[in-house]
């Protein structure tokens, strides 16, 4: 009659799988919380260089149709094949962003 506890009850994955997932972004917030990590977005803060950049293209010294890895001092090898092939066009404003 009855029966004894079981391991694999109907409610099993929405008690345990989804359970222990809600307790891992609980902890993660708790965590937040405690130690005061702010979570909010503030791009002026994080890409004052891309920023340089755009005003840079703004003003003129660079040309708005120049890629912006053109402009990074360390490239991969697909990067540096791509910047040879576009070393014509925009060779003289490689260094734009080295002159301060």
């Amino acid at each position: 009659m009855g029966g004894t506890t079981r391991l694999w009850h109907p409610k099993w994955f929405s008690r345990y799988i989804w359970g222990g997932i809600a307790s891992i972004q609980l902890t993660g917030f708790i965590a937040d919380q405690t130690y005061g990590i702010d979570r909010t977005k503030n791009p002026e803060f994080m890409w004052p260089w891309w920023h340089e950049i755009m005003r840079k293209k703004e003003k003129g010294e660079i040309p708005m149709d120049m890629p912006g890895y053109m402009l990074c001092k360390y490239r991969n090898e697909p990067e540096e094949r791509w910047t040879a092939e576009r070393e014509e066009a925009y060779g003289e404003f490689m260094g734009a962003m080295d002159a301060e």
